[in-house]
């Protein structure tokens, strides 16, 4: 060992290591007796709330949602058990209605304030010229020519055969030989010149209790053929105007159920000197028509279906051309797909 080194210190004992040379004192609190302090009221529903609260809450937010459900589906039950049973399910707005009601607020009638209100009912609109002999053809002659034209509308426009889809009747009523063109026509959707068809699922649906209005005219000529062939022509003008079963219809215009069909036909007749048996009786020369407020889906198919849109949501549609109940309308004015 060299002079350098120093001895090493004695090790401490436990004890001391933790032994401090200060006092600890003791806060004042310890020395005094605890004291018994009674709760407030205010004081034991604080401490009720901060135990019980988070399930008070959780009860009373359960009972406003089943409260809330429940007034959900008794009004729900309540604006379908309306609707089934024709009364208003909306409420009315301080605005006057756009068409006149019943003290219900249904609508009084489905032609009330529309151009078809004067409108004659069903086969009373088709009214016959008189039968005066036209060149070649006798007064009988014509006279039957009429009798199978307005027959021919009748069965074409009218009847529930033709419009829910059996055209046997109208086409027993044409010459043998244009049986075959006219059921062409129908299978593609190309009829609605002469025939109305309505489909039998349409939503709205047909409503055939409000009757079909029209109005037209009818007027007749002799003319010869290029091929020499004499003929008598026939010429029917008409508006069809068909209803439909629009729901809450009193929240629309007047006429937004209706259909309408503007017609004109060519109806000929040949001379039954200058045609073969098959060829005699009646054809459909030509056929224009315009449809008003017709859905384009179901018009390409020969049939007819209400284009309508719900009140609260409307799409823009094309529009028409000319007013289709217009004294000044010609073949092709109107809507178009």
């Amino acid at each position: 060992m060299t002079d350098d080194q120093q001895p090493p210190e004695p090790s401490r004992r436990i004890d001391e290591m933790f032994a401090s040379a200060e006092v600890v004192k003791v806060p004042d609190w310890m020395r005094h007796p605890v004291q018994e302090h009674e709760l407030t009221r205010r004081e034991r529903l604080h401490l009720g709330w901060e135990r019980h609260g988070g399930k008070l809450i959780g009860a009373v937010s359960l009972l406003l949602v089943v409260g809330f459900l429940g007034f959900l589906g008794t009004t729900a039950w309540r604006f379908v058990d309306k609707a089934n049973r024709g009364e208003v399910v909306l409420g009315t707005r301080a605005t006057k209605a756009p068409r006149q009601v019943d003290a219900n607020g249904n609508t009084l009638g489905v032609y009330l304030d529309t151009p078809v209100e004067h409108f004659a009912e069903g086969e009373q609109a088709i009214v016959l010229p008189a039968a005066r002999p036209a060149g070649p053809f006798t007064q009988k002659q014509v006279a039957d020519a009429l009798s199978s034209v307005r027959a021919a509308l009748v069965q074409g426009r009218l009847s529930k055969d033709m419009l829910y889809g059996d055209p046997k009747v109208f086409l027993a009523r044409l010459a043998p030989g244009a049986r075959a063109g006219v059921t062409e026509d129908l299978a593609g959707g190309n009829n609605l010149g002469y025939a109305t068809r309505i489909l039998r699922d349409a939503d709205p649906a047909f409503v055939p209790e409000d009757g079909i209005r029209a109005r037209g005219t009818i007027e007749y000529t002799a003319t010869t053929t290029g091929d020499g062939v004499r003929m008598l022509a026939i010429t029917t003008r008409f508006i069809w105007v068909y209803s439909f079963d629009l729901f809450q219809a009193q929240k629309y215009p007047p006429g937004a159920e209706l259909v309408t069909v503007r017609d004109e036909v060519v109806w000929q007749f040949p001379h039954p000197d200058d045609v073969r048996a098959s060829s005699r009786g009646l054809w459909i020369g030509s056929a224009a028509v315009t449809v008003g407020n017709a859905s384009c889906d179901a018009m390409m198919r020969g049939y007819l279906a209400l284009e309508y849109d719900p009140v609260v949501f409307r799409r823009p549609k094309p529009g028409p051309t000319s007013d289709i109940y217009d004294p000044g309308w010609q073949p092709g004015d109107g809507e178009s797909c």
